[in-house]
């Protein structure tokens, strides 16, 4: 089973490249820095690393997956369902029982199983919009880097779907969109425009609420402490480090792919919306945006003449990263407030 009508949607973070392949075949163009946005994607997150000396933390610059999906769906009024089969045969039936009901399905993966992806890692969350499956080979799409659409063994997929190693594995996990409201199809600019304050509301509070060591800012903060002595409590710094730097560029859960997104998202809202309020939050986000960029290609570079000094260095722009998302999200807070008639 193959959707005749598919049109691939590239993108560039696989939840919402996924997302937007199945909202758009159900009848609704939304960009992908719009699903970001309205999804309340972005964050910084530590997760304890599994094998302390030997591997990091894995440090992610935007919320849990499949919530941003939620979010961004209940914003927009869209039926978002989601299940878990209890096995691959299951999860195979299924799947191909939404294809033969017009859906495309948005499945949870492990890269390390997908025949196409270069990396030999383990990393469970990545998400694929499935739009053709029969008993030799599935057609999904995947992000521009990965070469969007993508037909690939069908056993391939079941071993991806199936995998229970990486990071935070949802094994048969799938969703599809059900219900979209009418008014979102005939009036598709009013209501991303009803709704996109709302979502910078809720994003900025969140990103300025003190959560703990492992969410927000202050997960920054201690990312930047342990950074600074990488040189001295990883056993292979030099292997180790570098192989940071790779992972947070090119598998997507660097800072700065995500801050880059949503300032996207912002210069959207700032076109529909002409609320010239979003100008310098867009301006503090490239700069932010460009701080990261920076920081990761210091760590792609390590040890270089200075091991222990580049780390310090790199920890100095996380902490100066943190000031100014700090500063971004107070401001984008208050004028957030002021339209909805609230107080901070």
């Amino acid at each position: 089973m193959r959707l005749a009508t598919f049109q691939p949607q590239l993108g560039v973070h696989c939840e919402t490249t996924t997302l937007r392949n199945m909202i758009h075949h159900a009848g609704v163009d939304v960009s992908e820095a719009m699903l970001f946005g309205l999804g309340q994607g972005i964050d910084f997150q530590y997760w304890d690393a599994p094998d302390p000396g030997r591997s990091t933390p894995m440090l992610t610059g935007r919320i849990e997956p499949a919530l941003l999906s939620r979010n961004a769906c209940s914003a927009l009024g869209v039926e978002l369902r989601e299940s878990r089969a209890p096995d691959a045969e299951s999860a195979h039936a299924a799947a191909a029982e939404l294809l033969e009901a017009g859906h495309v399905v948005g499945v949870s993966v492990d890269i390390f199983h997908l025949d196409y992806f270069k990396s030999r890692s383990h990393f469970a969350s990545h998400y694929i919009a499935l739009y053709g499956l029969d008993d030799t080979h599935a057609h999904v799409v995947d992000t521009e880097q990965q070469g969007g659409a993508q037909r690939l063994p069908a056993e391939s997929l079941r071993r991806a779907r199936a995998s229970d190693e990486g990071f935070m594995p949802s094994p048969h996990l799938y969703l599809y969109v059900g219900r979209l409201p009418a008014r979102l199809t005939t009036h598709t600019d009013e209501v991303l425009r009803e709704q996109i304050w709302n979502a910078i509301r809720l994003t900025a509070r969140r990103m300025t609420e003190d959560r703990g060591p492992r969410f927000g800012l202050r997960a920054m903060r201690r990312a930047a402490s342990e950074i600074a002595g990488w040189s001295d409590t990883l056993a292979s710094p030099d292997e180790v480090v570098p192989a940071v730097g790779r992972f947070w560029r090119f598998a997507g859960t660097g800072g700065a792919n995500f801050r880059k997104l949503y300032r996207e998202f912002l210069t959207e809202a700032r076109q529909r919306s002409g609320d010239s309020e979003l100008d310098a939050a867009i301006e503090g986000l490239g700069d932010v945006q460009r701080q990261w960029d920076q920081a990761v290609d210091m760590l792609m570079d390590y040890p270089g003449a200075d091991g222990r000094s580049r780390l310090q260095a790199v920890a100095a722009l996380l902490d100066a990263i943190a000031d100014a998302e700090q500063a971004l999200f107070d401001g984008l807070l208050v004028a957030a407030a002021e339209r909805a008639g609230e107080s901070v």
